[in-house]
Protein backbone atom coordinates (compact mmCIF):
# COMPACT_ATOMS: atom_id res chain seq x y z
CA UNK A 1 0.00 0.00 0.00
CA UNK A 2 1.44 3.23 -1.19
CA UNK A 3 1.81 5.90 2.40
CA UNK A 4 -0.49 8.84 2.00
CA UNK A 5 2.31 11.03 2.06
CA UNK A 6 3.87 9.50 -0.76
CA UNK A 7 0.51 9.80 -2.74
CA UNK A 8 0.34 13.48 -1.74
CA UNK A 9 4.18 14.51 -3.13
CA UNK A 10 3.00 12.68 -6.19
CA UNK A 11 -0.20 14.76 -6.46
CA UNK A 12 1.45 18.12 -5.70
CA UNK A 13 4.16 17.18 -8.54
CA UNK A 14 1.99 16.32 -11.34
CA UNK A 15 -0.35 19.39 -10.27
CA UNK A 16 2.50 21.57 -10.25
CA UNK A 17 3.85 20.10 -14.38
CA UNK A 18 0.81 20.85 -15.24
CA UNK A 19 0.92 24.88 -13.92
CA UNK A 20 4.03 25.29 -15.76
CA UNK A 21 2.85 23.85 -18.95
CA UNK A 22 0.59 26.68 -19.41
CA UNK A 23 1.96 29.32 -18.55
CA UNK A 24 3.66 32.23 -20.44
CA UNK A 25 7.24 32.88 -19.88
CA UNK A 26 8.28 35.75 -17.53
CA UNK A 27 9.33 37.82 -20.41
CA UNK A 28 6.61 36.52 -22.63
CA UNK A 29 9.39 35.49 -25.63
CA UNK A 30 11.37 32.04 -25.76
CA UNK A 31 14.94 32.54 -24.15
CA UNK A 32 16.27 29.48 -25.61
CA UNK A 33 16.99 27.67 -29.02
CA UNK A 34 14.31 26.91 -30.70
CA UNK A 35 15.54 24.07 -33.96
CA UNK A 36 19.01 25.01 -35.25
CA UNK A 37 18.23 28.90 -34.09
CA UNK A 38 20.35 30.18 -31.52
CA UNK A 39 18.95 32.22 -28.53
CA UNK A 40 21.03 35.40 -28.64
CA UNK A 41 19.03 38.42 -26.88
CA UNK A 42 16.20 40.01 -25.41
CA UNK A 43 14.77 43.42 -25.67
CA UNK A 44 11.72 45.19 -24.35
CA UNK A 45 10.11 47.89 -25.84
CA UNK A 46 7.11 50.76 -25.84
CA UNK A 47 6.95 51.85 -29.05
CA UNK A 48 4.32 48.97 -30.51
CA UNK A 49 4.01 48.53 -33.96
CA UNK A 50 0.36 48.36 -34.21
CA UNK A 51 -1.12 51.05 -31.97
CA UNK A 52 -5.10 50.35 -30.50
CA UNK A 53 -6.75 53.33 -29.41
CA UNK A 54 -7.78 53.01 -25.56
CA UNK A 55 -5.93 49.76 -25.22
CA UNK A 56 -1.74 50.03 -24.12
CA UNK A 57 0.65 47.72 -25.04
CA UNK A 58 4.31 46.46 -24.42
CA UNK A 59 6.47 44.97 -26.93
CA UNK A 60 8.88 42.00 -26.01
CA UNK A 61 11.31 41.01 -28.63
CA UNK A 62 13.91 37.87 -28.96
CA UNK A 63 16.62 37.85 -31.49
CA UNK A 64 17.70 33.90 -32.82
CA UNK A 65 20.52 33.58 -35.03
CA UNK A 66 21.95 30.80 -37.32
CA UNK A 67 25.13 29.94 -38.54
CA UNK A 68 24.59 29.25 -42.58
CA UNK A 69 27.28 28.43 -45.20
CA UNK A 70 30.10 29.10 -45.00
CA UNK A 71 30.89 32.23 -42.71
CA UNK A 72 27.10 33.22 -43.48
CA UNK A 73 24.82 34.08 -40.57
CA UNK A 74 20.73 33.49 -40.30
CA UNK A 75 19.08 36.15 -38.03
CA UNK A 76 15.16 35.76 -37.13
CA UNK A 77 13.05 37.51 -34.84
CA UNK A 78 10.22 37.17 -32.47
CA UNK A 79 8.18 39.58 -31.45
CA UNK A 80 5.27 39.80 -28.77
CA UNK A 81 2.96 42.34 -28.09
CA UNK A 82 1.21 42.42 -25.02
CA UNK A 83 -2.49 44.62 -24.78
CA UNK A 84 -4.11 45.50 -21.83
CA UNK A 85 -7.42 43.41 -23.24
CA UNK A 86 -8.03 40.95 -25.59
CA UNK A 87 -11.88 42.01 -27.30
CA UNK A 88 -11.86 43.09 -30.10
CA UNK A 89 -7.64 43.16 -30.83
CA UNK A 90 -7.69 40.70 -34.22
CA UNK A 91 -10.10 43.14 -36.45
CA UNK A 92 -8.21 45.74 -34.89
CA UNK A 93 -4.44 44.35 -35.77
CA UNK A 94 -6.03 42.98 -39.00
CA UNK A 95 -7.29 46.38 -40.44
CA UNK A 96 -3.96 47.60 -39.65
CA UNK A 97 -2.09 44.76 -41.60
CA UNK A 98 -4.15 45.04 -44.81
CA UNK A 99 -3.39 48.87 -44.67
CA UNK A 100 0.40 48.44 -45.14
CA UNK A 101 0.94 49.34 -48.42
CA UNK A 102 4.32 47.33 -48.61
CA UNK A 103 3.03 43.87 -48.24
CA UNK A 104 0.36 41.43 -49.32
CA UNK A 105 -1.50 39.11 -46.91
CA UNK A 106 -2.97 35.59 -47.18
CA UNK A 107 -3.72 33.46 -44.75
CA UNK A 108 -1.47 30.10 -44.15
CA UNK A 109 -1.78 27.07 -41.28
CA UNK A 110 1.49 26.60 -39.96
CA UNK A 111 2.97 25.23 -36.73
CA UNK A 112 -0.46 24.32 -35.84
CA UNK A 113 -2.50 27.33 -36.29
CA UNK A 114 -3.47 29.96 -38.88
CA UNK A 115 -1.66 32.76 -38.94
CA UNK A 116 -1.27 36.15 -41.57
CA UNK A 117 1.51 35.66 -43.98
CA UNK A 118 2.96 39.12 -44.78
CA UNK A 119 4.86 38.90 -48.29
CA UNK A 120 7.13 41.68 -49.59
CA UNK A 121 7.77 41.02 -53.08
CA UNK A 122 8.62 37.42 -54.13
CA UNK A 123 9.16 37.05 -50.72
CA UNK A 124 7.25 35.96 -47.34
CA UNK A 125 8.86 37.39 -44.99
CA UNK A 126 6.53 37.46 -41.59
CA UNK A 127 4.04 35.68 -39.70
CA UNK A 128 1.66 37.34 -37.66
CA UNK A 129 -1.45 35.94 -35.49
CA UNK A 130 -3.21 37.20 -32.37
CA UNK A 131 -4.05 34.91 -29.12
CA UNK A 132 -5.97 36.41 -27.17
CA UNK A 133 -4.45 39.46 -25.50
CA UNK A 134 -1.04 39.23 -27.41
CA UNK A 135 0.18 39.70 -31.05
CA UNK A 136 3.05 37.40 -32.23
CA UNK A 137 5.10 38.01 -35.05
CA UNK A 138 7.86 35.76 -36.54
CA UNK A 139 10.54 37.10 -38.98
CA UNK A 140 12.17 35.14 -41.65
CA UNK A 141 16.11 35.06 -41.98
CA UNK A 142 17.24 37.35 -45.38
CA UNK A 143 16.39 35.36 -48.60
CA UNK A 144 14.91 32.51 -46.67
CA UNK A 145 10.91 30.60 -45.44
CA UNK A 146 9.53 31.46 -42.84
CA UNK A 147 11.40 29.62 -39.74
CA UNK A 148 8.24 26.98 -39.08
CA UNK A 149 10.29 25.51 -36.03
CA UNK A 150 10.30 28.81 -34.69
CA UNK A 151 6.69 29.73 -35.12
CA UNK A 152 5.76 25.99 -34.42
CA UNK A 153 7.33 26.80 -30.50
CA UNK A 154 5.73 29.95 -29.93
CA UNK A 155 2.52 28.64 -30.74
CA UNK A 156 2.61 26.38 -28.46
CA UNK A 157 2.91 28.80 -26.01
CA UNK A 158 0.25 30.95 -28.20
CA UNK A 159 -2.66 29.05 -29.60
CA UNK A 160 -3.69 31.31 -32.62
CA UNK A 161 -7.21 32.62 -32.56
CA UNK A 162 -7.48 33.05 -36.51
CA UNK A 163 -9.77 30.82 -38.72
CA UNK A 164 -8.64 29.66 -42.34
CA UNK A 165 -10.46 33.03 -43.11
CA UNK A 166 -8.10 35.22 -41.03
CA UNK A 167 -10.41 36.61 -38.73
CA UNK A 168 -11.24 35.66 -35.28
CA UNK A 169 -12.73 32.61 -34.37
CA UNK A 170 -16.37 32.65 -32.67
CA UNK A 171 -15.12 30.98 -29.38
CA UNK A 172 -11.70 33.46 -29.15
CA UNK A 173 -11.21 36.36 -26.40
CA UNK A 174 -9.66 38.65 -29.07
CA UNK A 175 -13.40 38.39 -31.36
CA UNK A 176 -15.14 41.57 -31.61
CA UNK A 177 -16.03 44.33 -34.36
CA UNK A 178 -12.57 47.48 -34.63
CA UNK A 179 -13.53 50.59 -33.40
CA UNK A 180 -13.94 51.73 -37.19
CA UNK A 181 -16.57 48.92 -37.52
CA UNK A 182 -18.64 50.23 -34.73
CA UNK A 183 -18.78 53.37 -36.09
CA UNK A 184 -20.10 52.24 -39.79
CA UNK A 185 -22.67 50.13 -37.82
CA UNK A 186 -23.65 53.01 -35.77
CA UNK A 187 -24.37 55.51 -39.16
CA UNK A 188 -25.61 53.08 -40.56
CA UNK A 189 -28.33 52.11 -37.70
CA UNK A 190 -28.87 56.21 -37.54
CA UNK A 191 -30.02 56.17 -41.66
CA UNK A 192 -33.57 56.15 -42.28
CA UNK A 193 -33.88 52.16 -42.66
CA UNK A 194 -34.94 52.43 -46.39
CA UNK A 195 -31.30 53.57 -47.22
CA UNK A 196 -29.35 51.02 -44.98
CA UNK A 197 -27.29 48.44 -46.65
CA UNK A 198 -29.50 45.93 -48.13
CA UNK A 199 -32.82 47.00 -47.44
CA UNK A 200 -35.50 46.09 -50.37
CA UNK A 201 -35.74 48.34 -53.11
Amino acid sequence: MTPPSFRLASLLLIASLAGCGSSLPKRYVIERDSGDFIYRRYQKTLDVEFVVKGNPAVGHTATYVRRARGNVVAFTSAFVTVYSKARSLTAEVRERVKAMDTYTMSTREIGGGYVWVLSGGDDERWALWVSGKHVIKVGAPEGELLPEEVISDYMALYDSDLTEAGVADEDADSRGPSAKQEREREEEMAMPRHLREGAPR
